[in-house]
């Protein structure tokens, strides 16, 4: 008798495609914020009180809070 394997996933979700150990860290810490209920707003004044960089450079700003969080779906 033959084995078969089979690899299973959902339909539109990307296995290949992992996220860094930066992305996971600022999952985390992004996870956390809204955890606290605060809004983009107060978690941009929060990454910028801690120091934590965004990762495409430069400083955080609202949208880019909203972007990160859409994109690490926070």
């Amino acid at each position: 008798m033959k084995q078969i394997k089979v690899a299973v996933r959902k339909k539109g979700s990307k296995s290949t495609q992992a996220l860094s150990d930066v992305d996971n860290e600022l999952k985390q810490t992004l996870e956390r914020l809204a955890k606290k209920g605060l809004n983009p707003m107060q978690m941009c004044q929060k990454l910028i009180e801690h120091g934590v960089e965004h990762p495409g450079g430069g400083d955080w700003t609202y949208d880019r809070v909203v972007e990160e969080c859409e994109r690490l779906k926070v």
